[in-house]
Order: C-alpha cells, then sequence, then structure tokens
C-alpha cells in the first residue's frame, strides 16, 4: 500500500525520478497561477486549483473540489474513491481487466483519492489529484520488482497498449518501483482521453477466465482439505481433516469478515479468490501444502512437506499443461481455480 496514506499506513509510490508526459512542460505551484516551464503563467488559474499532482492534473484536499467519486470494481472498493468523469472511466477499466485477466482484487488492499506529496519532494502525488489506484497493495509492496509473473505482465501491457500512453503502471518506473500502481500519465484535455473513453464506452472487458468451486458445511475431500489449509495461512486456527463442519465454517466466516466479504460461511467465487495464496519456487509454509495435497489429489503427486522445490514445480507445470493454463510452475489464482474446481 502507499505510504503516507495517514489513516491506512500505505507507503509512497510515484517515483520522484520517473516523470509522466507531462513532466516535459513541468507544472510548479504558484499563487498568481500554473507556471509552466519556462515561465508562461496560464492566466486565471485560481489560488484553489494552484495546486497540482505530478502529472499535472489539479489537486485539493478538499475531494468535492476536484469532483472525487466512489470506485467499486467487482465488489471490491477503492477509498476514498477517483475523480469523476473520464478519469474515473479510464481507472475503473484498468481497474476491472486487472481483475479479470491479472489477480482477482483483493479486500483491503485497493487504493484510490489520498491528498498528500510524494515522499521526499515537494510534487503532490497523483493520487491528490485522484488520477491514480493502487491494486492489491499487499502483494505488491512498494520497491519490491518482480511480484508478478511474467504471463500477468504480459497481460498488464495489453491493458497499457489498449490504453495508448494515457496510463502508466509503476513496474515501468526508472528507479523505484510499485508494481501496485496504475496513474493516469498525461496532462488534462490530452488528445488521447476523449478517444480512449469513447473507446471504452463501447467495450465490455473480457470475463474473468477462471471459474471457482462453490464449498459448503457438509461437504469432504481435497476441497475442504485445500480450504482448511489455506484458512491457516490466513491466520486461522483450525485441524485439516478434510471435514467442512462447525469449525470450519466459524473459521471460514472469521475469514470472510477480515476480508469484507458477506460472511456466509461458504467458498464461493469471492471467498476463493481472497483465500488463496499464490505459491510458487521457493515457497514454504501452509499454502504451499494446500497445492502440493490438491495437486496429488488431481493426479499430480508430490510429496507434502511445505516446500515449494523442483517435483512440485514439475508437477504445477504438467497440471498446469493438461488444463491449457501457462505451465510457468506457478500456482497463482488461475491454476488454484482449475485445481479446485
Amino acid at each position: 500500500m502507499c505510504e503516507l496514506h495517514d489513516h491506512q499506513g500505505l507507503h509512497d509510490h510515484d517515483a520522484v525520478t520517473s516523470q509522466p508526459d507531462v513532466g516535459r512542460r513541468h507544472l510548479l505551484r504558484g499563487a498568481g497561477g500554473l507556471i509552466l516551464g519556462g515561465g508562461l503563467v496560464v492566466a486565471g488559474a485560481s489560488a484553489a486549483h494552484a495546486a497540482t499532482s505530478q502529472n499535472g492534473w489539479p489537486a485539493s484536499s478538499s475531494p468535492s473540489a476536484i469532483g472525487i467519486t466512489a470506485l467499486s470494481v467487482s465488489g471490491h472498493s477503492f477509498p476514498a474513491g477517483v475523480r469523476g468523469g473520464q478519469v474515473h472511466t479510464i481507472l475503473g477499466y484498468v481497474a476491472q481487466r486487472f481483475n479479470n485477466e491479472v489477480e482477482a482484487l483483493v479486500t483491503p488492499g485497493c487504493w484510490g483519492y489520498n491528498y498528500r506529496e510524494i515522499s521526499g519532494s515537494t510534487s503532490l502525488s497523483n493520487h491528490a489529484s485522484g488520477t491514480a489506484i493502487d491494486c492489491n497493495a499487499p502483494r505488491h509492496p512498494l520497491g519490491a520488482s518482480g511480484t508478478f509473473s511474467s504471463t500477468q505482465v504480459s497481460r498488464i501491457r495489453s491493458i497499457l497498449t489498449y490504453c495508448n500512453g494515457v496510463v502508466r503502471w509503476g513496474g515501468d518506473y526508472s528507479s523505484r518501483k510499485d508494481e501496485m500502481h496504475f496513474e493516469i500519465n498525461v496532462a488534462p484535455g490530452d488528445s488521447r482521453i476523449a478517444p480512449l473513453v469513447s473507446k471504452i464506452g463501447g467495450t465490455t472487458p473480457p470475463p474473468p477466465t477462471t471459474t471457482w468451486s462453490t464449498v459448503s458445511s457438509g461437504a469432504t475431500g481435497f476441497r475442504v482439505v485445500a480450504i482448511q489449509h489455506l484458512l491457516r495461512a490466513r491466520g486461522q486456527s483450525l485441524t485439516v481433516d478434510g471435514v467442512f463442519g462447525d469449525i470450519t465454517v466459524s473459521r471460514v466466516r472469521a475469514f470472510q469478515t477480515s476480508r469484507g466479504l458477506a460472511a456466509d460461511g461458504v467458498v464461493g467465487p469471492n471467498t476463493w479468490s481472497a483465500l488463496v495464496v499464490t505459491v510458487k519456487s521457493g515457497s514454504s509454509g501452509e499454502a504451499v501444502v494446500a497445492a502440493q495435497k490438491t495437486l496429488t489429489a488431481r493426479g499430480y503427486a508430490c510429496t507434502a512437506d511445505g516446500i515449494f522445490g523442483a517435483t512440485t514445480t514439475s508437477q504445477a507445470k504438467a497440471f498446469q499443461s493438461s488444463r491449457g493454463l501457462v505451465a510457468d510452475g506457478i500456482v497463482g489464482p488461475a491454476t488454484w481455480a482449475k485445481l479446485t474446481f
């Protein structure tokens, strides 16, 4: 999450040394108007609109002053929303495609507007103008590189290409990476914005490529075993016995409540999406045991030792190939969905 979101304990992500397109005409804040690079003053700029974020959009400590509106994608809210109008359309589209194609969104972990300066800089963060979002911040921490698989990066690139330079990804920063972060990369009125909004208006983001099973009280078997290990990985205490009894129902409800989901005790698509943990070579722990036991139940035997080594990687790749998935050996949401369906 983004540093200096005071009420959330988030972290900063706008890379000071990596400027967007508007960086060629650097916008400064001045009492008499907007001062562009070279000393040109835009007449009539009021003090209320003199503050601009790094990308040149008007920023304000008052959300209503710049038209911040709520944003929710597939049941996941982006506190405290984003800028309305064209920006809302674009960032909402990016978030929906991220959820559908890259990684299911999680709650908490998605963030929007926040009025603040970039850490270590006097420039306002693009969050201050409501023109940036963070997706699944806990899974993609500030400064970390390679938090997405090559397949996921390829899908992010597809989204960026569709947006024709209007949107920038924090994973492309030249200095400190911020892979959770997506932002408007052009100044207000840029000629690319309206055509993109028009294109989005006639485009429905492709549906999720994953189909999840539904598991509830009374169920038994390998899916329940996987759920119980994943609940343990998420901090819930229970015995792994493969029986979806009262205790498992209680722990599922507790987990659902912690993620802002309907606490019905049923593990359906939303709960699976929040519950699964991406594991890969070098991972260890309860989630790895869940993957190993589920792979074995699916006919790809490996020892459930909680260590994601060469054999587990090989079996994961074999399973992925059998289901038409990219055989990268990484057990992420799409692979979990196939394993547990």
